[in-house]
């Protein structure tokens, strides 16, 4: 039956590369919830993060690996198109938490691609973001210490992604936001599903709800950069 499974996954693959959606593997960390801080880490703590959230932590679904993601239909293309909305390169999927919207991602930024915000002095006592305007023009390249944000509107998935670009130590990473309407096809891969899918994208009357949640990604956002990019002066 494990070797079926595999083998589903490896026709998913080819699948998904025949269709011009590059398959991005899964870094095949396992994942906790801390006891104490109620954070997500892998199994030797590299990475941890603070999805800001009230919710019971305890009852999360993390999906980190090709055996996790085998309990759900379809969810491997799902994400591999999620990632190719992406214009910069998708290494690894670390973690995807489908009841936070929230997908986390290796990349590897080769080529500039202009945010439509950018974050700078996070870790001072005043930090700023500034939205970048159609004829803003600078290199952009974007700089360890900054946060790019972009959001992209795929309209046949009914899917808005919010896309934070980061680093965490040395490595830098996509923290993706995926606010979902529950189309059909969504429906079917089976996954428990988070609060907002009711609200169409695609619908301007659904703006202020929708308004809100996207509020909430800086914030993940600047906590995850703060926790994990610290400096020993700034820690006295």
């Amino acid at each position: 039956m494990k070797i079926a499974g595999y083998l589903i996954v490896a026709l998913t693959f080819i699948l998904s590369s025949c269709a011009g959606v590059k398959n991005v593997p899964f870094s095949s960390c396992e994942w906790r919830v801390h006891p104490i801080t109620g954070y997500i880490e892998n199994s030797d703590s590299s990475y941890s993060f603070n999805l800001c959230s009230n919710m019971n932590e305890g009852e999360l679904t993390l999906i980190g690996s090709d055996t996790d993601v085998l309990k759900y239909k379809d969810l491997k293309p799902y994400l591999n198109k999620i990632c190719s909305n992406l214009e910069v390169v998708c290494d690894s999927i670390l973690v995807y938490v489908p009841s936070h919207g929230t997908l986390i991602v290796e990349i590897t930024e080769r080529y500039p691609w202009k945010p439509r915000s950018q974050s700078s002095n996070i870790l001072s006592e005043t930090p700023y973001t500034a939205c970048v305007r159609d004829d803003d023009v600078e290199d952009w390249r974007r700089k360890p210490d900054e946060i790019y944000t972009n959001v992209i509107l795929v309209k046949n998935e009914k899917q808005l992604l919010i896309i934070d670009r980061l680093n965490y130590v040395d490595r830098a990473l996509a923290i993706i936001h995926i606010i979902q309407t529950e189309t059909k096809k969504f429906r079917s891969i089976g996954l428990p599903l988070w609060t907002g899918t009711w609200a169409d994208v695609t619908d301007p009357s659904c703006l202020e709800p929708i308004s809100n949640w996207i509020e909430g990604h800086r914030k993940v956002a600047f906590e995850n950069y703060r926790q994990n990019n610290r400096s020993p002066e700034v820690e006295k």
